[in-house]
């Protein structure tokens, strides 16, 4: 008999247990991207685009590497303190006294359509960037697989990348 609560206790911890220490999600899961605005205002609302464009030429090269949905984790996580850095430069050089902050997390999406490619609503991995208090507007995307991110030579790494339809190329 101990032995089955023993064996129950342990399966319900590690239910509980993680979403907090790791990833739950399975290896076709897609990783999302969530920058959160300081409010908003509208100065913090352009910023936002402005920063979301410098994450994302920083991540690029880096996820364009990544043949996995774990090495695109860890490639992100590896990277925060370099995003935060490319973030926050760029806070600073538009005239902003605030600072970004990024972190990988396990967050509630709604539903959304990339084209051909719908996510249902759930849980997913997220590289979350917060802009100051992060309480404004937010924008988000999929950072694996791929549909907001291009290489250095502009060739599209798998799908369709939402960034380059909103800015034309």
């Amino acid at each position: 008999m101990k032995k089955y609560v023993v064996i129950v206790v342990s399966i319900i911890l590690l239910l509980v247990c993680l979403p907090v220490f790791g990833s739950c999600a399975s290896d076709d899961s897609p990783i999302r991207i969530h920058i959160r605005a300081n409010s908003d205002g509208k100065e913090d609302q352009a910023v936002k685009y402005i920063v979301r464009d410098e994450v994302v030429e920083y991540l690029s090269p880096l996820l364009g590497r990544a043949r996995s949905r774990e090495e695109a984790y860890r490639i992100i996580s590896a990277s925060l303190g370099g995003i935060e850095k490319t973030a926050t430069e760029k806070l600073k050089s538009c005239g902003f006294d605030y600072t970004a902050k990024a972190k990988m997390n396990y967050e509630l999406f709604p539903d959304r359509d990339y084209g051909d490619v719908t996510y249902a609503a759930g849980y997913y991995d997220a590289l979350i960037v917060e802009l100051g208090t992060g309480t404004g507007g937010n924008w988000w995307c999929v950072a694996y697989p791929p549909l907001c991110f291009y290489g250095s030579d502009g060739e599209e790494f798998g799908y369709s990348s939402i960034i380059a339809e909103l800015l034309g190329l």
